[in-house]
């Protein structure tokens, strides 16, 4: 059973101010750092998490790689170096919202380019930085981009990058496929390990969804966009906004092919042509649909199949615990 703090309980030297979040791996809590009245972010890994090896791992490499990033649009990692009385990780509390609540604010409209193109850069110039020193973020996403106060971005959670040269970590029988569908890279959908291609994609697609108010791919249900993801090209980004210049659209559709060689080789190569879209040489766009045979067809569907439940148990799991820590 995990242990929730109540506002007050004191942990070390932080008190504990309110909880921010508790999922299928840690419980978040707002605290103060009561030796300098610092507001601070604590993550605790749920208690019957530190028993599996794998998973606890997760929680153990997420603190390797605070330690090697300082960056001005990365999370920060704090008070490494002090005792605890317990497993938990100290991160910087950045205050603002997420892209994903400046989307639903703008929503259904898309988000002006300048400021489309100005959160992205900084989000490529931040993975290009991580890249570099090995780390490859998996899970980019609007939810774990944080715009604060001052407009400035910072990229949040680690908790299932990869560190190059790591070995591969396997959470309850998932294969290592980890992320979110709708951002998912066709080979993190297939089970491959997503590297840099696959943040590379992830923010073509965020891109995608400031520039049009949507998604390249949409389904009446995970299936349908999972399928999508693995078996076709997306439609071109003109189709939904044709006021775009064919520059940028060039630069959209290049990150989020399907094929891995016909995305960009690097974020640095990203970043670049965002940063001089006038030296990118435009190219119409053509799509490729992916035809099957009938036994690939079954081995993507039995995949499907296999992630949708994973995170339909992740799901159950986070309202059973929310229940329990609301009921309580």
């Amino acid at each position: 059973m995990a242990t929730t703090y109540t506002p007050g309980t004191q942990v070390d030297h932080y008190e504990i101010i309110r909880l921010l979040g508790h999922g299928g791996m840690n419980r978040v809590f707002l605290a103060c750092d009561v030796s300098n009245q610092q507001e601070v972010v604590l993550k605790f890994p749920n208690d019957d998490l530190i028993g599996n090896i794998a998973v606890f791992e997760r929680y153990k490499r997420e603190a390797e790689i605070g330690n090697r990033l300082h960056y001005p649009h990365v999370q920060q990692l704090l008070n490494t170096d002090e005792k605890r009385s317990e497993e938990y990780l100290v991160v910087e509390y950045i205050k603002g919202q997420t892209l994903r609540t400046v989307l639903e604010e703008h929503a259904p409209n898309p988000l002006p380019v300048a400021e489309a193109m100005r959160i992205t850069l900084q989000i490529c110039d931040a993975l290009a930085y991580c890249h570099e020193h090995g780390i490859f973020h998996r899970d980019i996403k609007p939810e774990n981009i944080m715009i604060q106060e001052d407009g400035n971005v910072k990229i949040i959670d680690f908790g299932i990058a990869l560190l190059e040269g790591a070995r591969r970590v396997t959470w309850r029988g998932l294969s290592g496929t980890v992320g979110t569908p709708d951002y998912m890279s066709p080979e993190q959908l297939k089970g491959e390990r997503g590297m840099a291609g696959s943040d590379i994609y992830a923010v073509g697609v965020m891109l995608y969804e400031m520039l049009c108010g949507r998604t390249p791919f949409e389904g009446e249900n995970i299936f349908a966009i999972m399928n999508q993801h693995i078996s076709q090209d997306p439609p071109s980004i003109l189709l939904t906004n044709p006021q775009l210049s064919p520059a940028l659209a060039t630069v959209v559709m290049r990150a989020i092919r399907r094929d891995q060689d016909k995305r960009y080789k690097s974020m640095s190569n990203l970043l670049h042509d965002l940063r001089n879209l006038e030296e990118v040489k435009p190219v119409p766009y053509e799509p490729e649909t992916q035809r099957l045979n009938h036994s690939v067809r079954i081995a993507i569907t039995a995949t499907l199949i296999i992630i949708a439940i994973f995170l339909l148990i992740g799901a159950l799991g986070f309202l059973a615990q929310f229940a329990h820590t609301v009921g309580h």
